[in-house]
């Protein structure tokens, strides 16, 4: 092993370099924390899967008599292209639930005309369901859902107890998709006021412009994709989480090369000797370059493996017990850690490597 080798160095100054990797193992929180942020995220991603493929058309107060939507309505049924569901008029939401973060979500509903409309509409949807024991105001939802609520299959779900509901329901059966959605199954009002539109062949904004081309300038509502509606709503939480990543890593950035400082300044001897001896500058940025690198590796190396079990624990211990889930690896955790590293490491590497570069034995 090569005395100027960054290894060397760490196997002779384990205390000094121990420190230094604990210093740098704080940037890798920064991928817990953003695996935290996204997990707040997580749980809509399957409900815009759903909302891209199942588009909901309303009428408007505008249109006087229907007239306009009755004429879109049956322009649509005709479509073959479409697969067209009347649903009722009345909007339903689901029900609020407690995120890993701690604060309250709202979360989503689709509502069906009937039994035999979600079965189409799962079957489109690409859901596994029992049907056996639904009805007119049956629910279904994820078994992660109901384990939040600490729900069984045939409990009563009423608006007198649960937050969000309104009516009384019957949990009639249970998904296996993790989504935080409550499917409704509502009998239809005589009047044609609200559909679920859907496609075999076309979903997302693909399924949203035919249906446009079909409406003409008739009068009538297309829902927007809830991917855009959501996306829209984590823009300002994304902008805040970047921006606390950022000047918590400019601390970082700070705090690290205080203690590497500190570590170097004992070694300016040591670099000295090496200018002596006819090191380059560039070999001497290379060494230190290579020794911080290496070191933030196995600091890297032990976070990701400590986040991993810590992650494992917790999910296994309380969260999924509760009906929810950290997620191991999300992309703002990995973006997240990857600005943070680069805004700690470089400036280290250069700020200490320059550093050594003027050490001259001749001022010892």
């Amino acid at each position: 092993m090569k005395p100027f080798s960054a290894i060397y160095y760490i196997k002779e100054n384990k205390k000094r370099s121990f420190i230094i990797i604990f210093m740098l193992f704080l940037t890798t929180l920064i991928f817990l924390a953003g695996n935290y942020a996204e997990s707040v995220y997580y749980f809509w991603d399957r409900y815009m899967d759903y909302s891209d493929k199942v588009c909901v058309v309303n009428s408007l107060s505008t249109d006087e008599n229907l007239e306009d939507f009755t004429s879109f309505y049956n322009d649509l049924k005709s479509d073959e292209n479409l697969i067209v569901q009347q649903r009722t008029g009345w909007g339903h939401i689901g029900l609020p639930w407690d995120c890993t973060l701690g604060f309250e979500m709202g979360t989503a509903s689709m509502v069906f005309g009937s039994v035999d409309d979600m079965k189409e509409a799962f079957h489109q949807l690409g859901i596994e369901c029992d049907y056996s024991e639904l009805k007119d105001y049956s629910v279904v939802m994820s078994e992660t859902f109901a384990k939040h609520y600490g729900l069984s299959k045939g409990d009563i779900i009423d608006a007198s107890v649960y937050k969000g509901i309104d009516g009384r329901y019957t949990l009639d059966a249970l998904i296996d998709d993790e989504s935080f959605v409550l499917f409704y199954v509502i009998p239809c009002e005589e009047t044609v006021v609200r559909l679920n539109v859907m496609s075999p062949t076309m979903s997302g904004q693909e399924l949203r412009d035919y249906i446009a081309a079909v409406q003409g300038d008739r009068k009538a509502q297309i829902d927007e994709p809830m991917r855009d509606n959501i996306n829209g709503q984590f823009v300002p939480f994304k902008i805040i989480f970047s921006t606390g990543i950022v000047l918590l890593s400019l601390m970082l950035s700070i705090i690290v090369n205080s203690v590497i400082t500190g570590q170097y300044i004992r070694r300016v001897y040591e670099f000295g000797v090496y200018r002596a001896i006819g090191i380059s500058k560039a070999g001497i940025v290379k060494k230190c370059a290579a020794e911080i690198f290496t070191m933030d590796i196995l600091s890297t190396v032990l976070g990701t493996g400590l986040i991993i079990f810590f992650t494992f624990m917790i999910n296994e211990l309380y969260y999924i017990p509760n009906g929810k889930f950290l997620p191991y690896i999300s992309k703002m955790g990995i973006y997240g850690f990857i600005l943070s590293n680069i805004l700690v490491v470089i400036p280290t590497i250069l700020l200490k490597g320059r550093g050594m570069c003027r050490a001259d034995v001749t001022e010892f």
